[in-house]
């Protein structure tokens, strides 16, 4: 199951669309999850993981990957900080969530 939406930080503005929640998988397999970059802003990363050939993959997650615009090594956006101010939001501000499939 995937999720995505939109998140808009309270604080200053910064919005980033059709992010996923967490580490998602539709049914190609793929593992993907958002990481939080200071110069690009939450960016969607595919984790390498695949839930259709490791049914096992939730144990090989990381917490940090590497940002696919300048090849840093991010943390794993944990839905509460801001990626560009740090401000920590409460529990689902900001956080919209826009579709889901299977």
């Amino acid at each position: 199951m995937g999720s995505a939406g939109t998140y808009t930080c309270v604080n200053c503005r910064y919005t980033a669309e059709w992010v996923t929640a967490d580490f998602d998988c539709g049914f190609s397999g793929e593992v993907v999850t958002p990481i939080a970059c200071p110069e690009h802003g939450l960016v969607q990363v595919d984790t390498g993981l695949s839930a259709r050939d490791d049914r096992h993959w939730a144990e090989h997650k990381r917490d940090r990957y590497p940002c696919p615009a300048c090849g840093e090594e991010r943390r794993v956006w944990d839905r509460t900080t801001c990626p560009l101010c740090g401000n920590v939001r409460a529990e689902n501000e900001g956080w919209f969530p826009g579709i889901n499939w299977d």
